[in-house]
């Protein structure tokens, strides 16, 4: 039977389905290189999720034919090394696109609306919420009544399944929804040609881009001093696109009035990430596409892409697809 490794374990669906066709599924008792290189020597696939696959580990897998990523994003494989080995990657391409442009929406709306900082204040202030007369009077003195979201501008910065889903639940609300994206080939809404003038307008910007070099430290100080003073930055796409350290001073100086960040670089942050000192911003555990649903999905897909290739398919979503030679 032909061996399923997996970096992390994956939905039991997904593991189901494999097991269903005959290969038998394993998990790795750890992520790290030795651990990783050691499991994979007698694999005919492995399956990652977020942690890494570098050129080292791939060499040791003698028997790997295919790399089945878990998710959209592959900045965690080395491609390159891959195709060396004549080894293909496939991925999953929006299988979590509703719960990522939900998180993002989520984010908007409880930033807004000032809901985490309201929460810490009636916590905090319990012994005193009676002197204040009423709950709408201690609110208007805090400064925490917030902003709807209906009229305000929303700027997409990436129009793949996610960015246009986010279009869908933003449009709803009755946003006016611009975007930008070099590489679609229509407008899904109103798009501009130039990320610099997309910061002077915008109340919100949500990223959706992938991790190139093009977007590596894309949002920096520079950026940041042309955003308004109210503006509120999601990402929940990856850690790296956005120079943290610049972010967390332009928070607490409020240069920008707040932001949410589901991935970090490094991932998991480092204990002194300036932004864990930072009152207006949301930091969360890398959630943004891991509902059940997403998961389930996930799972499934990335476990069909093994199957398809073993029975001489090519995967639907290939990364390197000149190295696929029917079995």
């Amino acid at each position: 039977m032909k061996k399923v490794l997996m970096s992390e374990k994956i939905d039991d669906a997904g593991i189901k389905l494999l097991e269903d066709n005959g290969f038998t599924v394993t998990t790795s008792p750890a992520t790290d290189k030795a651990t990783m290189a050691s499991e994979i020597k007698d694999a005919y696939a492995v399956i990652m999720r977020s942690s890494e696959l570098p050129d080292d580990v791939i060499s040791a897998g003698k028997n790997l034919k295919i790399i089945s990523r878990n998710g959209t994003g592959i900045n965690n494989v080395d491609v390159e090394s891959a195709t060396k080995h004549h080894v293909l990657v496939a991925k999953v391409n929006g299988a979590n696109a509703f719960s990522v442009a939900e998180y993002a929406l989520t984010s908007m709306l409880m930033l807004s609306r000032k809901i985490i900082l309201d929460d810490k204040l009636v916590r905090g202030k319990k012994n005193e919420l009676s002197t204040y007369g009423s709950l709408p009077n201690f609110s208007s003195q805090m400064g925490i009544n917030g902003n709807e979201l209906r009229g305000k501008t929303l700027a997409i910065l990436g129009l793949g399944k996610i960015g246009r889903q986010l279009v869908k639940f933003a449009q709803a609300f009755e946003m006016n929804v611009i975007g930008y994206d070099p590489y679609v080939k229509d407008d899904p809404v109103k798009m501009y040609d130039h990320l610099e003038d997309i910061y002077p307008v915008a109340d919100f910007i949500s990223i959706h881009m992938p991790l190139t070099p093009e977007t590596a430290g894309m949002i920096g100080e520079k950026e940041l001093k042309m955003m308004k003073s109210n503006a509120i930055l999601i990402n929940s796409a990856r850690g790296g696109i956005i120079d943290e350290v610049a972010l967390a001073k332009a928070l607490k100086s409020h240069e920008i009035a707040g932001a949410a960040l589901d991935s970090f670089k490094p991932e998991p942050p480092a204990p002194d990430n300036p932004l864990f000192d930072v009152d207006n911003v949301i930091m969360t555990s890398h959630i943004a596409g891991t509902t059940a649903e997403a998961n389930q999905a996930l799972g499934v897909g990335a476990a069909q892409a093994i199957i398809d290739f073993s029975n001489g398919k090519m995967p639907e979503f290939p990364v390197n697809p000149d190295v696929f030679v029917a079995e």
